[in-house]
């Protein structure tokens, strides 16, 4: 019996199941007392233009979306449907289309279409398929299983200005059985996942699999979530995989001459190309009522992969600690976390990457008037010899340190609200390495002061701000000062037109290139006629006049970024009900 075979006789039971106890359901629920129909929900749609005179277009100079989400209820049962219709790229001719509806009913919830139910961050997560789950939790039990398609076949095509990256479809199912209460939680999950590798048929199958191959892989894993003490918890994940980089090489029956076990098989493909791996995490966390603690671990092994999550970087190895506590009746608050990492778990790479990474923060309520907050962040990336020896002018070593400080004033009235702020940070960069030292070391200080002013039964508002930053190496520096001014106010009766603008004026200087100043502008206005309805404009235009040159020069010597024009504006509108 095949597993695709074992899968729809699994789901297909808990799918009876499931039916069986919604018509129970029906028979035995208060419905006397619920509502035959009600319906909530909203849709909403917007547009963006831009528009840039710069050489290479980075974004769609006409954009849309279209979104919207319906919960019917009807004697009780609620059927939650949602859909996203939007332009997704100039490279594909058909916009990018989602509809999904999750009914439920009690402890019952029904998946269909477009839908997600996470696992865990190991085995299924940040992963939607297109298909049916189901997921019922009755008491401290809890049960999901899903099935569907997780991509979509994608063929090369050469006509396309921007080729897509071709790609199998896609089928996957799981299953996820747990206990759990307010305090405590055990749960053990399964996913399988396999590549159709006739789904890709336009005459270039050969081409395509020198670059892509269809895969497969199976993921079993655990996670707990347990009290230790009343104040000490103790959580984690474990997952184990079996991932095989090409399903078309044919399965194998026996290693060394040990037999696979038939039920293994029906379970997992199997072949030379496949790859058993693990990966985990634990962490302890101590809640005190002015302090707080948490140590965790992760491990990801070199070939752990898992394709129900879209992104995960294995081949590291992670210890952080975070630390808080509260002193002057929670006037004072201190916190610190440290996170060290490194790569090369198997030694097989030529040199190891190692990050080291600190942060120390303060803040202090010294009065209802004024606040003053602090931090400090330290990043250490240097490399260790691998397989590789490195001497020190090849070798990454360098040391980045952050510090900022921000002190706010608030004062009250009746009648208005002043706002004064201020921010600064500098960073220093300290490269160790002999031969980049001279380009890569560096600092930068960011300064900006800010006031605001608010009119509160005038519904008025204006504020004004001011930054000054700088950048210096041994070879180069860049200054920029700048100055921003805005207001806003509400209109009407009920004060829901909103209208605010803000512009500002930047002066650049650089010391090894000649540059522009800046000028920017941007409006946005919301009306709300009433609670159902939403309508909203704003636009944003950047402008770098062209600097004055000396004719003798030439005009390609000139960053294009000293003489840009950019202007985006967007339209959107929702309805509630």
């Amino acid at each position: 019996m095949s597993r695709e075979i074992i899968m729809k006789l699994i789901f297909f039971l808990i799918i009876q199941f499931t039916s069986t106890i919604l018509i129970y359901g029906q028979d035995i629920g208060d419905l006397g007392s619920q509502k035959p129909f009600t319906i909530t929900g909203g849709i909403g749609g917007n547009t963006t233009f831009y528009s840039s005179n710069e050489p290479f277009s980075t974004r769609d100079p006409f954009s849309w979306n279209i979104h919207g989400n319906f919960v019917p209820t009807i004697y009780g049962f609620s059927l939650p449907f949602s859909f996203s219709v939007s332009q997704y790229s100039e490279s594909y001719a058909d916009p990018f289309t989602q509809f999904g509806i999750s009914p439920s009913y009690k402890w019952i919830k029904l998946h269909l279409g477009y839908r997600n139910i996470p696992f865990s961050p190991f085995v299924f997560d940040g992963q939607n398929f297109l298909g049916a789950g189901v997921e019922l939790n009755p008491g401290s039990f809890y049960i999901a299983s899903f099935y569907g398609k997780t991509n979509k076949a994608i063929s090369r095509d050469t006509t396309r200005i921007r080729h897509r990256e071709p790609q199998y479809a896609r089928n996957a199912y799981g299953v996820k059985l747990g206990i759990k209460d307010q305090k405590k939680e055990l749960t053990i999950m399964y996913m399988q996942a396999e590549d159709e590798i006739s789904s890709i048929n336009d005459g270039l199958q050969e081409e395509i699999e020198e670059r892509i191959s269809p895969e497969s892989n199976s993921v079993l894993g655990l996670s707990w979530n347990f009290p230790i003490f009343k104040k000490l918890t103790w959580q984690g994940d474990v997952a184990a995989s079996l991932w095989t980089r090409d399903i078309s090489l044919g399965e194998v029956h026996e290693i060394e001459e040990v037999e696979i076990p038939g039920f293994v098989r029906d379970i997992a493909s199997f072949n030379y190309s496949s790859v058993f791996s693990w990966s985990g995490q634990s962490q302890l966390s101590l809640s005190l009522d002015k302090f707080n603690a948490m140590v965790g671990y992760r491990r990801i092994q070199p070939d752990f992969k898992s394709l129900g999550v879209p992104y995960m970087v294995n081949d590291i190895e992670m210890i952080n600690v975070n630390m808080g506590t509260r002193l002057i009746k929670g006037k004072w608050s201190l916190n610190g976390a440290y996170t060290t990492q490194h790569n090369n778990l198997d030694g097989m790479r030529n040199t190891e990457l190692v990050t080291n990474t600190g942060n120390f923060s303060t803040n202090v309520f010294f009065s209802q008037h004024f606040n003053l907050s602090a931090n400090l962040t330290g990043v250490e990336v240097y490399q260790n010899d691998g397989l590789a020896k490195l001497s020190d002018s090849t070798r990454v070593d360098q040391l980045m340190l952050t510090y900022t400080i921000v002190p706010s004033l608030n004062f009250f009235g009746d009648n208005h609200q002043h706002t004064i702020s201020s921010s600064l940070t500098y960073t220093d960069l300290n490269d160790r390495n002999p031969v980049t030292m001279h380009q890569a070391n560096g600092s930068n200080i960011n300064l900006s002061g800010n006031y605001s002013l608010y009119f509160i039964r005038r519904y008025f508002g204006i504020n004004t701000n001011i930054i000054y930053s700088k950048y210096e190496t041994q070879s180069s520096d860049y200054e920029s000062i700048g100055l921003n001014g805005g207001a806003n106010i509400q209109f009407l009766e009920n004060r829901n037109l909103m209208v605010q603008a803000n512009i500002g004026y930047f002066v650049n200087k650089a010391s090894d290139s000649p540059t522009g100043d800046n000028i920017t502008f941007n409006l946005s206005s919301n009306f709300s006629p009433n609670r159902h309805h939403s309508f909203g404009v704003a636009a944003n235009y950047t402008i770098t006049p062209p600097v004055n040159l000396n004719p003798l020069n030439e005009i390609d010597q000139i960053p294009y970024a000293v003489n840009s024009k950019m202007f985006t504006a967007s339209i959107n509108y929702s309805y509630k009900f």
